[in-house]
């Protein structure tokens, strides 16, 4: 049967409505720009994406049960219907339904780099090559991106996923919801339709459905919280096509992982905000810290009035919801981490007699802000750690790193991190974290849970223990000056953990290392905007460290990367 297809507007080819193929069925519609899968002339009864990676009938039902109780609520721009069935999933969007079924399948390292690899075939065939702008290809990248384990590799070969993601956005949201000459001002789009040939006659955008309203607010969500975003600007702004995806859905109040939906893209915009009013932390060389003004305080004070208003506003942020708790608990240390890349102003420059302790109040607010938001994500329950979405990683990894510069910020006269440390027991929340990281894995391993598998056989979360516990190590290196019985109850800590260390034979780093209780082999190191990030995706063989102190079997530490 050919196949048909509808012109939106802005866009000059044909884009194809009809669904891919069911494995079972010879009849009905295909899709003349479908790209060849494997899935061609497997039997009914169960699913096959590639040989290792095939699903009974009944276990797509199962996990597609998972899928809407366990991972929805916690990101809810991709929510599939009560009465869709796993068959009906899969012949009508066989993308996303191979997206979400990678996101909870159990699956070796080598099925992984398979799956990964036809993601990004199909993902490319369809968008670049057909020019396709199906809704499905949409929701299956987002959900991709959120649990598919490609933010370990954000900036590298995931952005061309993330990419396509937002090109899919801005082109529903610039042609299907206001036109293609959106971008004009309102006082000439009656002069650009004429130009165009409409006699002046108003562009009528098609009403988007609330489907297509969440895909769209979960692609401003994913392309505002990667990494690259967080340190600038997003690509996709909070504009007000995306504003009025949002009043659509508050107002219908269609299903009620919608109000989990807008309490978490009310707070990326507010992330959004706040990155806006602070320099880039990005600098040259040599160019000084920008200046804590006092100006600063009161707009972040207005802005942690806006924060705590949330709370009570949206529905979907309370304790009950772990995970939407614990994201809005980071979200305040976003509020106040901008500070620790700046300098209190001294005496000759400050503008006013209290300008000077400015940044002070401001830290220490950060500080306590970690405290917060590491117990809410402490609190999560180890069996939920298999279903974290990328931005709920990226809530730990950037509240770690907040506080390893928060407690290391000794050179400042405005901050006394002796204080600091008596407040924020660093080393202890390291530990609890790393303890939770292995609880998890083995939560994971009994009850059958997908594990992030790497070439080595170890899992994502025996990984991040194993940093976790190197990271606590290395603070601990770095920080002089304690009282003896301190120095003497870090010691014992230390001797603790390393015969902790010593029985995870899979992952005992090379003999001296380690086990050096000094760790006189990291003087190099220095902790930055990147460390954590560095070290946590990709393991202590790629941190940065002085080339003087590099000992010959450093190589030994390789990088742990996925396949």
């Amino acid at each position: 049967m050919p196949c048909t297809g509808l012109t939106i507007p802005g866009v000059t080819h044909q884009v194809s409505t009809d669904a891919s193929p069911s494995v079972d069925s010879s009849a009905g519609a295909q899709d003349c720009h479908s790209m060849p899968t494997p899935e061609a002339g497997f039997p009914s009864g169960s699913y096959q994406l590639l040989p290792g990676f095939t699903i009974t009938a009944e276990k797509a039902e199962e996990y597609l049960s998972i899928y809407r109780t366990r991972l929805v609520p916690n990101f809810p721009f991709v929510p599939i219907e009560p009465e869709v069935t796993a068959r009906d999933l899969h012949n009508q969007k066989r993308f996303l339904f191979w997206c979400i079924m990678q996101a909870i399948v159990p699956q070796t390292a080598s099925v992984q780099k398979a799956v990964d690899d036809w993601v990004r075939k199909h993902a490319a065939m369809h968008i670049i090559v057909h020019k396709e702008k199906k809704i499905e290809l949409l929701q299956g990248l987002i959900v991709y991106v959120a649990w598919g384990d490609v933010h370990l590799q954000m900036g590298i070969n995931a952005n061309t996923l993330l990419q396509l993601a937002i090109g899919l956005v801005m082109d529903m949201t610039m042609y299907t919801l206001a036109g293609p000459v959106s971008w004009m001002p309102k006082t000439l789009l009656n002069d650009a339709w004429a130009v165009l040939g409409r006699g002046g006659k108003q562009f009528e955008a098609p009403k988007p459905t609330l489907e297509e309203q969440r895909a769209i607010l979960g692609g401003y969500f994913i392309a505002s919280s990667v990494p690259a975003a967080i340190r600038r600007h997003s690509q996709i702004q909070y504009s007000p096509q995306i504003a009025r995806c949002s009043k659509a859905i508050r107002e219908a109040d269609a299903l009620p992982t919608d109000q989990n939906l807008l309490a978490l893209v009310r707070m990326q915009h507010l992330g959004d905000r706040i990155r806006s009013i602070f320099p880039s932390p990005d600098r040259e060389e040599g160019e000084p810290l920008p200046i804590f003004r006092e100006h600063f305080s009161a707009v972040i004070a207005s802005l942690r009035k806006e924060i705590c208003a949330l709370e009570s506003e949206e529905p979907g942020i309370k304790k009950e919801n772990p995970m939407i708790w614990a994201h809005y608990g980071a979200l305040m240390v976003r509020l106040y981490e901008p500070s620790i890349g700046m300098r209190g102003a001294s005496p000759s420059e400050a503008m006013s007699a209290m300008e000077p302790f400015s940044r002070t109040e401001s830290l220490w607010f950060c500080l306590q802000a970690i405290q917060i938001a590491m117990d809410a994500l402490l609190a999560i329950p180890a069996e939920a750690f298999a279903y974290l979405p990328f931005n709920t990683v990226a809530d730990i990894a950037h509240t770690m790193m907040s506080s390893h510069r928060l407690l290391l910020e000794d050179s400042a006269s405005d901050w006394d991190v002796m204080l600091a440390r008596q407040k924020l027991d660093l080393p202890a929340i390291a530990r609890r974290l790393a303890d939770r990281f292995e609880e998890a894995d083995n939560v994971a391993l009994i009850v059958g849970q997908k594990r992030r598998i790497f070439e080595d056989d170890s899992s994502r979360w025996a990984n991040y223990a194993y940093r976790a516990r190197w990271i606590r190590q290395w603070y601990l290196s770095k920080v002089v000056g304690q009282p003896p019985q301190e120095q003497m109850a870090t010691e014992h800590q230390q001797r603790q953990e390393q015969h902790q260390q010593q029985q995870q034979a899979q992952m005992v780093p090379p003999e001296g290392m380690m086990t050096d209780p000094n760790m006189s082999w990291l003087g190099g190191v220095a902790m930055d905007q990147s460390f954590w990030e560095i070290m946590m995706l990709d393991g202590p063989g790629q941190v940065p460290i002085d080339a003087s102190m590099l000992l010959a079997d450093q190589s030994m530490l390789p990088a742990m990367q996925a396949s």
